[in-house]
């Protein structure tokens, strides 16, 4: 069902999808095609609004998005992946981290952020029952908490993590910028501040979403709450990460998989959904394909580009019991490669799973430790190694200790090549730890921050590029 929805909606969506919504500041510089279609019109009827609502969801499994930079990205930048002795060049300068290679989507989030906003402010008066105007409202809270989140994690130090005090994050703005007479030059906010606008809008997100969810495809109140568990990770609060996980697991229907056949036999990343998913990308290989030079499937496996192979270091942390080394394969070039990017719906494409319930047990796991509850650590962790095969951890009483030790390899192993790893280092102020044969990046090193497009700091006075850039 929720798949034809799907289609449906992007159905609707295709006579907004040509918008060129104003985000940055080089977009001011941007004239607008004939065949464009106002917002402010489609502002104008539910369908109108459900049709920009769809064009979020297409941004976020945009090649700059999830559909590629941020999933496959951090594992890029830190050490869960090795390049192919004959890769294309595509990620050869984020993996030795070269000045200005690293994930960026500053512009492609701006547009999500600007028809979400579209969205909140066009809800407020049209003619639409209250229970769908409800659903709109918080599915638009979350893309945009969502975006918000990004952006913080990419452009800018978590609070109390920062170097040499530099504090800037990203801009925010809350209102639909409709014309140029709007688009004012802004600073960019503290990265408290941004990172309390990802928290207040997924909050009112789950609010909103509690009574209405229209499953794994959609933002929902499950979803909401896992992504509050994330960021309050992030944010080292320990209490609220903790809470926030327990909602999401008590709340969706997705379960943890204990079955050695899933592994063995199967490939839960080739199930559609995958049945730990608490939210997932849905991509339409008929009418969404990314394409055999932007998807994960391409950059990942020697059908195509081969370009991303897991590095040995993450290899040899499987114990030959574990089964999610099943996840791996040997090609006949003697290269491994993920079977979790296997183009499993289509010739370039995968779904891919945004929040997953081996997640929230891990962020309990880390966050228990750090409240130094270590029963309830221990417990966490270990019904994530019980499931996939592994035997328990015990005997720590020092948080430290615990999470190098035993909850970041777990983190590696379960969620390598889903988006984790370089954030995982950097929000614990942690040095960058590379591929094999490759020099750590320091924690307090420019390169650990995204730059800013060159042509938003330039049309913009008030809009400081991060250090050493």
């Amino acid at each position: 069902m929720y798949k034809i929805m799907w289609k449906y909606l992007s159905r609707i969506g295709l006579f907004v999808m040509g918008v060129a919504l104003i985000a940055g500041c080089d977009d001011l510089l941007e004239t607008h095609p004939s065949t464009e279609v106002d917002p402010e019109t489609a502002q104008e009827s539910i369908d109108g609004i459900e049709a920009i609502m769809t064009s979020v969801y297409n941004r976020l499994q945009s090649e700059w998005r999830y559909g590629r930079e941020i999933t496959l990205g951090p594992d890029v930048l830190a050490d869960n992946t090795d390049q192919h002795p004959n890769t294309s060049g595509r990620y050869d300068g984020m993996a030795v981290n070269s000045q200005g290679s690293h994930i960026t989507f500053w512009n492609t989030v701006y547009n999500t952020i600007n028809e979400a906003n579209y969205v909140i402010d066009g809800i407020e008066t049209v003619d639409a029952p209250d229970d769908v105007r409800q659903r709109l409202d918080g599915e638009s809270h979350f893309q945009r908490g969502f975006a918000y989140f990004d952006l913080a994690r990419t452009y800018g130090y978590e609070p109390g993590r920062e170097v040499d005090g530099w504090t800037q994050s990203a801009i925010i703005r809350t209102e639909p910028t409709r014309d140029r007479d709007q688009a004012d030059l802004r600073a960019r906010s503290s990265n408290s501040e941004v990172y309390q606008q990802a928290l207040d809008d997924l909050e009112y997100a789950a609010e909103q979403l509690a009574d209405d969810d229209r499953g794994v495809y959609f933002a929902n109140y499950a979803g909401a709450h896992g992504l509050l568990a994330r960021i309050n990770l992030y944010l080292e609060n320990w209490q609220a990460a903790v809470d926030h996980a327990e909602i999401a697991l008590a709340e969706t229907d997705a379960d943890l998989i204990t079955e050695e056949s899933a592994f063995t036999d199967g490939n839960p990343f080739s199930e559609t959904p995958n049945e730990e998913s608490i939210m997932e990308l849905n991509i339409d290989p008929v009418e969404e394909s990314l394409g055999s030079n932007v998807g994960l499937c391409p950059y990942t496996n020697p059908q195509h580009w081969h370009d991303v192979i897991p590095s040995q270091n993450l290899l040899d942390l499987f114990d030959e019991d574990d089964w999610r080394f099943n996840l791996f394969a040997e090609h006949t070039d003697g290269y491994w490669y993920t079977l979790k990017w296997n183009c499993s719906t289509g010739a370039f494409d995968d779904n891919v799973p945004l929040i997953r319930v081996p997640e929230m047990y891990l962020i309990k796991a880390e966050a228990h430790a750090e409240l130094g509850n270590f029963d309830d650590a221990h417990d966490a962790l270990n019904t994530v190694r019980e499931a996939r095969g592994i035997g328990p951890v015990s005997g720590y009483n020092d948080a430290v200790d615990f999470i190098v030790d035993e909850v970041f390899p777990e983190r590696r192993r379960e969620l390598n090549f889903e988006g984790h790893r370089f954030y995982d280092l950097k929000r614990r102020a942690m040095d960058i730890t590379k591929q094999d044969g490759l020099p750590t990046l320091p924690y307090d090193d420019f390169r650990v921050l995204s730059t800013l497009p060159s042509s938003e700091v330039e049309n913009n006075p008030d809009l400081d590029d991060n250090p050493g850039y």
